[in-house]
């Protein structure tokens, strides 16, 4: 049964990423379709990943499937469940759910880089140059490699550990960010900073988007590096790897999301309470200094000068208490 079971879950896995092949142009399509402990809501050809917690239905980013299908979608998903709540969702995404009756918040922003005429020049981007001219100075270099020809998945987990010790919170947040694998997967890139000794003291993951059965872009999906490794390893990391990509003909590269950032509620009937707290969130000094950095994650993706775009939060009641802190709860932050 087990067997089975597990034939079950690779195929069902497989469908939604032959969907996200064709669809999956948003920095969290590919997460939606490969993530773990994700539950999947089909209408036709398209799907809507969530999780559920304490009665609450999390729905995670856009569905991902024909576009035409997306509204109709979206409108069963709502009358098959009830006290949702949908997170990193698109302004198309939004519109629809305004007109079911939903309420709509900005959450924060995701920063999109177009890599045609992108370049490294300019005073934002000279903290990214000093990183790669400081980590080549040292004897660091970054190199993308793969578990099977260049790196031990062993010695990888074991950085990854090293990393979550170190953290300020000792809880890993799933849902919002997908977790590591130690193998290799199909259209996934990873990168690696080695120390002048040879070995590997930081990661970055690189998440494929895609369209029309073609990889169109890259984001950063998952990060870690040793407590001793140079503070610079992110940067540096970041601009070799899209340098790689330009030369390799990719469009673009999605910096992820900037939670709480750039917070304005223009474009839709926001709810009064969220964007009370929310818009206030971002320079909060004691949810920067004892829960997360928001205005220093913030800051570190404008160094990059990119294109920023507005992702939603929306619910249909005015109160979210427990639909956020079941959210939290579910996703390992709180």
């Amino acid at each position: 049964m087990a067997v089975v079971e597990s034939l079950k879950n690779v195929d069902a896995q497989q469908r939604r990423l032959a969907v996200a092949r064709q669809f999956g142009t948003f920095t969290q399509a590919y997460s939606t379709a490969v993530q773990l402990g994700l539950e999947h809501f089909w209408y036709q050809d398209a799907y809507l990943a969530y999780r559920r917690k304490w009665g609450v239905t999390c729905a995670l980013a856009d569905p991902v499937g024909p576009p035409e299908q997306h509204a109709p979608l979206l409108q069963e998903f709502t009358r098959q469940f009830r006290s949702i709540c949908f997170w990193q969702i698109s302004h198309s995404t939004a519109e629809v759910l305004e007109q079911l009756g939903f309420w709509i918040n900005e959450m924060g922003c995701d920063t999109r880089l177009e890599l045609a005429d992108y370049n490294f020049g300019g005073k934002k981007k000279e903290r990214l140059r000093h990183a790669t001219n400081w980590l080549g100075k040292h004897n660091y270099e970054v190199r993308e490699g793969t578990f099977a020809d260049d790196v031990s998945a062993d010695t990888i987990r074991s950085l990854s550990e090293k990393w979550f010790t170190s953290r300020r919170s000792k809880r890993a947040v799933y849902f919002y960010n997908r977790p590591p694998v130690y193998e290799d997967e199909p259209d996934v890139r990873k990168f690696f900073l080695y120390s002048p000794e040879g070995d590997p003291v930081a990661f970055v993951y690189f998440d494929p988007i895609f369209k029309d059965g073609q990889v169109i872009g890259h984001s950063p999906s998952i990060k870690r590096r040793l407590p001793e490794a140079p503070m610079r390893s992110e940067e540096g990391i970041m601009k070799v790897a899209i340098e790689h990509f330009q030369r390799d003909g990719i469009q673009r590269v999605m910096l992820g999301l900037s939670p709480l950032a750039g917070i304005k509620n223009r474009d839709f009937r926001a709810n009064p309470i969220i964007h009370f707290t929310w818009s206030r969130g971002l320079n909060a000094w004691w949810l920067n200094r004892y829960f997360y950095n928001l205005a220093g994650h913030a800051d570190f993706k404008r160094r990059f000068d990119g294109i920023e775009e507005q992702t939603y939060y929306a619910s249909d009641c005015l109160f979210n208490d427990i639909r956020i802190i079941a959210s939290l709860r579910m996703a390992g932050a709180l």
